[in-house]
C-alpha cells in the first residue's frame, strides 16, 4: 500500500538528508496520497516533515525515514506515516496490509494500549511496543517494516513470511539503505552493476532457485518470514545485517493431517473462505482479477458473495485475446462465471503496438528482465484496474505452487509411486490422466517423461558461452517430507517460482497504485495444504484436486471440468514478429548488452533465423530482449 525509505549512517551528518529525498522521489506511484518524513539525530533529536522541501534538520542525523502513503485503511492523517508510538519512543514506516490487526487490536486494549487511529499500523506499533521482535510470529498479512527504536537505540525491519511486500539493502560505505524498490538504492549512490549469478540462468531460462540477491550486484532482498536489527550507535565502519528467522513452513508438520480427503476439502473451503474475507477488509473498493482459470475463479466467487452481503458489488478484470490469438484466450471461461455469478466484468487485451511501446516501461516497473511476455499483460490489467478506481485487488497467485498446479507435480507423483515401487497405484494414477486429458496412457507417458527430456537435448543455446566457472554451491534448506510432491511444493514456494511471481505482482501493480493481494499465500492456508498429503493435492489425474473439489461448489462446471488447463499463455512469437520486431532486432543484434556471455556472431544468426522463421525459440528472443532493455533503462 505504500512506499518506505530508510538510512541509518554509522557516520552521523553528511549529505544523509539529502541521499533520503533522492531515494523518496522515483516512487510516488506507490504512494501518490501522501508523504512523510523523519530524521534522528546523533543526540536524540527527532525531526518529522510532511513534506521533503521542509528537512531542516537542526543536528547531525543518524537515521532518516521517508514514506509514500497510498491510502486503504483509515483515510485520515491519524494514520499518517512515519507513526510513533504514544510516547514517541517508537516510530515506523510500514508497507502492506495486517489482516489479523483488529484481533491484535482488542488483546492490547485489554493490556493497556491505547488508539487514535482506526488503521492496522498504530497496531503494529503498539505490537512491537508489548512484544518487541516477537511480534512478528502474531502477525497475519504482507508487510516490510522499518522501526526505530528509541529505547533500545536498534533500527529492527522486518517482511513478511513469503516476502509478498519487497524490502531491499545494501550497505554503502558506512550507511545502511533500505527500500521498497532497488531504484531508490541507486538513487542513493549505490552502484548499478550487474549480478553475473542471475544474468547468466537467467539467459539460459533457469527459473531457480531464487536466492535474495538481485540482477543488481550488492543490493540484495531481506529475506521472507525474518528479522534482523542494527544498533543506532554503531562503531564499526558500517552496519552488518545478520537476519533471524521467525517462521519456517518445515516445521509445520508437513504430510500428517489426519482424517478422510472430505474433511480435509471442508477444511480447506473454511480456511480459503476465511482468507479471502480477512483479505477484503479496506476503506476502498475491492475487486479481484478473473482469468478464467480456477484459482482466480474460486476467489471471485468467494469475494462476490462476501461483498454482496454487504449491498455492493465488487468488480472484476479480465485479459484475453478474443479474435487475435484465440488459442491462448480464456475469456470464454470468463463468459460462464460472469454469466452464473452475474458480475460487473472489464476486460483487455494488448497487441504488439502495445507491447512494442510498453515493453520498457514494464521492464523499468519490475527492475529486473522479466522471464517471460506474460508480465506484459500483468502490468496491463493493472491498468486496467486503475482506469476503473479500483485499488484494491485480489489476486490468485500462489495456488500452483502450494497445490501442485504444474505438470511436473504430477511428474513427480509418477516417478515417487515408482520408486517406492507403487506400481499398481503408478497404473491407476496414469490412467486417470489419461482419462482426465481424453488421451492414451502412452501420450501421458511420452509428455511426462520423455518430453522433457527431448527438449532439454534440443535446446537452442548455443549462441551462449560456456559458463564463465561453476559457482559455489549454495545449502538450500529443504522439508523433511517424505513425499516428492511436497518438497518440490516446499522448494517452489521457498526457492522457485512463487518468489518470481510475487515480485512480478507486487510491482506491476503499485506501477499503477494498485494493491494486490494474495489470499493463496495466507499463513494458515500455507500450513493446511503442506500438511495434507501429496494425492490430496495431486492426485486421481488431477493437479490442485482438493482446490477443484471446492471449486465444484460455486464455479461453473465450464471452469472446474476445464480439459485444457492452458495455464497462461501469450502468442509471444507474433508478437515479437510484429510491431515489437524492428526494436527487438535492433536492441539485442550486435551483443554489447550480453558481452561477457553469449557469442555475437552466433546470436545474430539466432536472432536473424528468429526474424526468418527458421526457429520458434520466442522465449529466447524475449530474455535477450529483456535483458538489454532492463541494462539500458537502468544504466547498468
Amino acid at each position: 500500500m505504500c512506499g518506505i525509505s530508510a538510512i541509518l549512517d554509522a557516520r552521523p551528518g553528511g549529505d544523509l538528508v539529502e541521499r533520503l529525498r533522492r531515494m523518496h522521489a522515483p516512487i510516488r506511484h506507490r504512494g501518490p496520497d501522501g508523504e512523510g518524513f523523519l530524521l534522528l539525530s546523533a543526540d536524540g533529536r527527532v525531526d518529522r516533515s510532511r513534506e521533503a522541501g521542509a528537512l531542516r534538520p537542526e543536528g547531525r542525523p543518524i537515521a532518516g525515514l521517508a514514506f509514500r502513503r497510498l491510502k486503504i485503511l483509515d483515510l485520515s492523517e491519524a494514520a499518517a506515516q512515519p507513526l510513533a508510538s504514544p510516547d514517541g519512543s517508537t516510530w515506523i514506516v510500514f508497507n502492506g496490509e495486517i489482516y489479523n490487526f483488529r484481533t491484535l487490536k482488542e488483546e492490547l486494549g485489554r493490556l493497556g494500549h491505547t488508539f487514535a487511529s482506526t488503521g492496522d499500523t498504530e497496531v503494529l506499533v503498539a505490537a512491537y511496543e508489548q512484544w518487541g521482535p516477537g511480534c512478528f510470529e502474531r502477525l497475519e498479512g504482507m508487510w516490510a517494516a522499518v522501526i526505530l527504536d528509541l529505547g533500545r537505540r536498534v533500527l529492527v525491519a522486518s517482511r513478511d513470511r513469503f516476502g509478498i511486500k519487497p524490502l531491499f539493502w545494501s550497505v554503502q560505505g558506512s550507511s545502511l539503505l533500505l527500500a521498497s524498490e532497488i531504484r531508490q538504492i541507486l538513487a542513493a549512490g549505490a552502484p548499478a552493476r550487474p549480478n553475473p549469478g542471475r544474468i547468466e540462468p537467467y539467459l539460459r531460462g533457469r527459473r531457480a532457485p531464487v536466492l535474495d540477491d538481485t540482477f543488481f550486484e550488492g543490493i540484495q532482498s531481506v529475506e521472507p518470514a525474518c528479522w534482523f536489527e542494527v544498533p543506532l550507535d554503531a562503531t564499526a565502519p558500517a552496519p552488518a545485517v545478520t537476519p533471524r528467522r521467525y517462521w519456517d513452513l518445515g516445521e509445520c508438520g508437513p504430510g500428517i493431517r489426519r482424517g478422510t480427503y472430505a474433511e480435509a476439502v471442508e477444511e480447506f473451503r473454511s480456511v480459503l473462505s476465511a482468507a479471502v474475507a480477512s483479505h477484503h477488509v479496506a476503506d476502498v473498493r475491492v475487486g479481484s482479477l478473473l482469468s478464467g482459470g480456477l484459482d482466480s475463479a474460486v476467489l471471485t466467487s468467494l469475494l462476490t458473495d462476501i461483498v454482496r452481503a454487504d449491498g455492493a458489488e465488487p468488480p472484476s478484470f479480465s485479459f484475453g485475446y478474443r479474435e487475435a490469438a484465440p488459442r491462448f484466450c480464456e475469456l470464454p471461461f470468463v463468459d460462464a462465471m460472469v454469466r452464473e455469478k452475474r458480475l460487473v466484468n472489464f476486460e483487455t487485451t494488448l497487441d504488439s503496438r502495445w507491447a512494442a511501446d510498453h515493453a520498457a516501461d514494464v521492464v523499468r516497473a519490475i527492475e529486473e528482465p522479466p522471464m517471460g511476455m506474460p508480465a506484459l499483460a500483468q502490468y496491463r490489467i493493472f491498468e486496467l484496474c486503475r482506469d476503473h478506481a479500483c485499488t484494491v485487488v485480489l489476486d490468485g497467485e500462489g495456488s500452483d505452487e502450494i497445490l501442485g498446479g504444474y505438470p511436473y507435480h504430477q511428474r513427480l507423483l509418477l516417478l515417487d509411486r515408482l520408486r517406492r515401487r507403487r506400481l499398481g497405484d503408478f497404473g491407476e494414477e496414469l490412467s486417470a490422466i489419461a482419462r482426465r486429458e481424453s488421451r492414451g496412457r502412452a501420450a501421458v507417458l511420452s509428455e511426462y517423461f520423455f518430453a522433457p527430456l527431448a527438449r532439454r537435448v534440443s535446446h537452442r543455446n548455443g549462441w551462449l558461452r560456456p559458463p564463465s566457472g561453476q559457482p559455489a554451491p549454495t545449502r538450500l534448506r529443504s522439508s523433511p517430507d517424505a513425499s516428492s510432491v511436497n518438497r518440490r511444493l516446499f522448494f517452489d514456494l521457498t526457492f522457485g517460482n512463487a518468489k518470481l511471481v510475487l515480485t512480478y505482482t507486487d510491482k506491476t501493480a503499485m506501477a499503477h497504485s494498485v494493491e494486490a493481494r494474495v489470499p493463496y499465500f495466507d499463513r494458515r492456508l500455507v500450513e493446511l495444504a503442506f500438511s495434507l498429503p501429496d494425492e490430496y493435492k495431486v492426485g486421481g489425474g488431477e493437479r490442485k484436486r482438493i482446490l477443484r473439489d471446492v471449486a465444484r461448489r460455486t464455479v461453473p462446471s465450464a471452469i472446474t471440468e476445464r480439459a485444457d488447463r492452458m495455464g497462461f499463455g501469450m502468442p509471444d512469437a507474433s508478437l515479437l514478429r510484429g510491431d515489437m520486431w524492428p526494436a527487438v532486432r535492433e536492441t539485442i543484434s550486435d551483443g554489447a548488452d550480453f558481452d561477457a556471455w553469449v557469442d555475437p556472431a552466433r546470436m545474430r544468426d539466432f536472432v536473424d533465423g528468429f526474424g526468418r522463421g527458421t526457429h520458434e525459440d520466442s522465449r529466447a528472443i524475449w530474455r535477450l530482449y529483456a535483458l538489454s532493455l532492463w541494462r539500458r533503462e537502468f544504466h547498468v
